[in-house]
């Protein structure tokens, strides 16, 4: 199975808006939709549908909840075959 590229990333964050000012105003993301009540943001750079998307979890509390803000998961796009 080989890697082909990174596909998403995907982050917890405590404020939504303040995280779009970077990812959107700072480093030139476009948002390109709303789900979960408007509490998570996809971005992209052009390159995909989005390969960032940020979901809003304010000061939920710490891993028993599931919710720690930071890095929630990486989507690789591989192969089919092993």
């Amino acid at each position: 199975m080989k890697a082909h590229y990174l596909g998403h990333v995907v982050f917890y964050v405590k404020d939504l808006e303040r995280s779009l000012g970077f990812y959107r105003d700072l480093l030139g993301f476009k948002e390109v939709g709303r789900i979960f009540n408007g509490a998570a943001s996809a971005l992209t750079s052009g390159r995909t549908h989005h390969e960032l998307l940020l979901i809003q979890v304010g000061d939920a509390p710490g891993p028993s909840s599931g919710r720690r803000r930071g890095l929630y998961h990486i989507g690789i796009k591989v192969g089919d075959r092993l």
